[in-house]
């Protein structure tokens, strides 16, 4: 009965350990959902990866300093479903990202849509209610 017991607690412990993790990952209180930010810049990186894909965006600040956005997208599983693809976008792509900001004014945000100056759109449905339209 004794081994028992301390077996049952191992087994309690240890699914805590590796839950914990999982369920701290989800937190999207450190963005502004009710503001949306439209930028206009180049691709620098974009990372097709799990949990959630990032497009780094090089855009001018209204000081004409070049800010390095961080910008989060959805999973490779969903943004597939969307019509996206692991070089949906390259380095040096010129494209305007719509997003919601991060609260704390760095310079991050959760993906809502991305648009080609040839009229393409890309839509990521992390973080967002309805599509939007480039300003």
């Amino acid at each position: 009965m004794k081994g028992r017991l301390i077996t049952l607690i191992a087994l309690a412990g240890g699914l805590l350990v590796f839950c914990g993790p999982v369920v701290a990952h989800h937190g999207s209180q450190g963005y502004d959902f009710t503001r949306r930010i439209t930028l206009k810049g180049t691709v620098s990186r974009f990372v097709w990866a799990n949990p959630h894909c990032q497009i780094y965006l090089d855009a001018k600040a209204d000081s004409g300093k070049v800010v390095n956005w961080g910008v989060e997208l959805n999973n490779p599983g969903n943004l597939v479903r969307l019509g996206w693809t692991h070089v949906a976008l390259k380095e040096g792509d010129e494209v305007t990202l719509v997003f919601n900001p991060g609260k704390d004014e760095k310079p991050v945000g959760i993906c809502v849509d991305v648009f080609f100056p040839d009229g393409r759109k890309l839509h990521s449905s992390q973080g967002c209610g309805q599509p939007s339209e480039p300003e």
